[in-house]
């Protein structure tokens, strides 16, 4: 595997800018869309995909942790950190990932994905599923809404709320939004605090981006998706987790009976944040051991 510092501006068709030991460029796709990424570190390649509203740097206790073993790549979804924006659907982001590893020249790798990233990075394995060694989900699932045989999911009615919502004062809504995301004890935590001070330190996901990407939280549906996995999967996941109940679990656990479960008491959504060491633990014994 090359260096990641060596590449230059023509290798990734786009500009980049190196900060220590992290590189991190822009790609532009083929269907014209600017994608911010970051690439550290050196060896077996995992990259990381985040959920809706979050960004790349929000992996950074996960990289700080991996890359001096792994070389690990982080995208900016389309609309948040430094990416452009354009929609896109589920198939056409994961197209997009793929032509930033291949200007990488990585072509096998294991996928850590948080949230709706899971959605992307199950449509990344239907599309190449020979290049992916194992993948691991924090708060995701295949189907994020309810239906007629899946009563687990969120309420579409909430989701669609949430979208007109954002039509009002947006940057109030997406900060009552995010911390709905953690459970009042990790909201008083000191770990929080700095995920507060990485929000404010991070450009605000764009509008349209957002209630685009809520749409696709509704309709999308990659139960069949991930019946069909056979690499190695891990799912994490806080139980305090609105979003991702224990029902939605237990019916993954069901359909997927070779995957491992880890749950970390007291977390919601996003417990890799504030849990940082626990997950961290949890992840290495998989990325080692699977």
């Amino acid at each position: 595997m090359n260096d990641p510092s060596s590449f230059d501006r023509g290798t990734f068709g786009g500009k980049g800018e190196k900060q220590g030991n992290f590189f991190m460029p822009y790609f532009k796709t083929d269907r014209g869309l600017n994608w911010h990424y970051e690439v550290s570190g050196e060896g077996e390649a995992i990259v990381m995909i985040h959920g809706l509203g979050a960004s790349g740097r929000f992996w950074q206790a996960q990289k700080d942790f991996l890359y001096r073993d792994f070389q690990v790549v982080t995208v900016d979804l389309p609309g948040h950190g430094k990416s452009g924006w354009m929609p896109g659907t589920l198939i056409e982001m994961a197209i997009d990932i793929r032509q930033i590893l291949n200007s990488l020249r990585v072509f096998q790798f294991s996928l850590l994905a948080s949230s709706m990233g899971g959605l992307v990075a199950l449509e990344l394995y239907r599309m190449i599923p020979q290049d992916i060694m194992r993948i691991s989900f924090v708060g995701s699932i295949p189907k994020f809404a309810k239906g007629p045989n899946y009563p687990a999911g969120l309420d579409i009615d909430k989701i669609r709320m949430l979208s007109q919502q954002f039509d009002g004062d947006y940057a109030v809504v997406l900060d009552i939004f995010f911390r709905s995301l953690f459970t009042v004890e990790e909201r008083e935590s000191a770990r929080f605090k700095w995920v507060k001070q990485l929000r404010q330190s991070e450009p605000l996901p764009q509008r349209e981006a957002l209630k685009y990407f809520l749409d696709i939280l509704e309709k999308a549906d990659l139960r069949d998706s991930l019946a069909l996995v056979v690499c190695p999967l891990q799912f994490i996941t806080g139980t305090e987790d609105y979003i991702c109940p224990r029902a939605s679990i237990d019916w993954q656990a069901l359909h997927t009976p070779k995957a491992r479960f880890d749950f970390i008491d007291g977390c919601g959504h996003l417990p890799f944040l504030i849990e940082t060491k626990e997950y961290n633990r949890l992840l290495g014994d998989f990325l080692l051991n699977e």
